[in-house]
């Protein structure tokens, strides 16, 4: 399988080494700047760099985007009426009225977009999807959640630009609400929330108080100014279960209330965490699917309205 790249921050490199390790290819590069495309190509052994995403129409199986999502919708837009297929960076976009313009193009030309919220797919999450489906915890009570980390304040950098939708809720704060979504199988009936914000207007943390359907709630927070212990609790009637790293899980531990032994669960990543997203692009496209199972557009809409 072929894939286009829009954007070559951070994030790209990681993608080029899962793409390239479950044997596909990577042969185009988009970004804003000639010369610094150019030079990202040429340094990750990608055959081809340009400026516009168009370009890649009859060059790739597949894009996936990695701008800011500031960027999502308009690279999304440049893609899916030409049917090509996208796999788009979390968030989907900067809001739900965008979403909304990236699901109509999807589903008006039939082509594949999905929201590349890598933490859906890990096998520890999925097994413990399979263990709330199965009652092992009871009654699911709380989550409690947390993603944060001290970020230099740069207020042109994408973390705490207004215009670049920046923001911890946007870049870190969806990672507790995804979980707190799998957990309960749904998105929250009420919340309340409580930030501060930075100079430039964005949230440089936010703490985030959800109540679901069943008397569940969840208790989740993020920051851009503050390092946040990373180990999310998921408690229900009959045991406990912890999670370290929950956002890229390789490892769970499940404590029953009956004083029975703990349970732990690996399942160390195959490369970085990034193969089964990119898989599960793969699977749909070769079924013909417009939309993943595992993160649907409803899903995505659904979180686009709620932050």
């Amino acid at each position: 399988m072929r894939w286009g790249v829009v954007g070559h921050g951070r994030i790209v490199p990681k993608f080029l080494d899962a793409a390239r390790g479950v044997g596909h290819e990577v042969v185009a590069v988009v970004g804003r700047d000639p010369s610094r495309v150019a030079a990202f190509a040429a340094g990750h052994g990608i055959s081809q760099a340009g400026i516009d995403p168009s370009g890649l129409v009859d060059e790739v199986d597949a894009v996936y985007v990695a701008t800011p999502h500031s960027g999502h919708r308009d690279a999304a837009l440049a893609l899916l009426p030409a049917g090509v297929p996208v796999l788009c960076e979390k968030p989907m976009a900067a809001n739900a009225t965008q979403v909304r313009q990236m699901l109509d193009a999807a589903r008006g030309s039939g082509t594949f977009l999905m929201e590349a919220m890598w933490t859906r797919h890990l096998p520890v999450l999925r097994r413990l999807r399979e263990w709330i489906d199965q009652g092992r915890l009871g009654e699911i009570r709380t989550v409690e959640a947390a993603f944060g980390f001290s970020a230099p304040y740069q207020p042109t950098n994408r973390l705490w630009s207004s215009e670049l939708a920046g923001g911890s809720l946007l870049d870190l704060g969806i990672y507790p609400l995804t979980l707190a979504e799998l957990v309960f199988d749904s998105t929250p009936v009420s919340f309340e929330a409580e930030a501060e914000l930075s100079a430039s207007g964005v949230d440089s943390c936010l703490s985030l108080k959800a109540e679901f359907t069943g008397g569940g709630s969840a208790d989740l927070r993020s920051a851009l100014n503050a390092d946040l212990s990373p180990t999310a609790r998921v408690v229900g009637s009959a045991g406990v279960v912890e999670i370290p790293e929950f956002w890229r899980a390789e490892r769970m531990v499940f404590d029953p209330v009956d004083g029975g032994r703990a349970e732990e669960v690996l399942e160390p990543h195959g490369i970085n965490g990034f193969e089964y997203q990119i898989l599960e692009a793969a699977r749909c496209l070769e079924a013909g699917r417009s939309e993943s199972a595992v993160v649907p557009w409803t899903w995505s809409l659904a979180m686009a309205e709620l932050t």
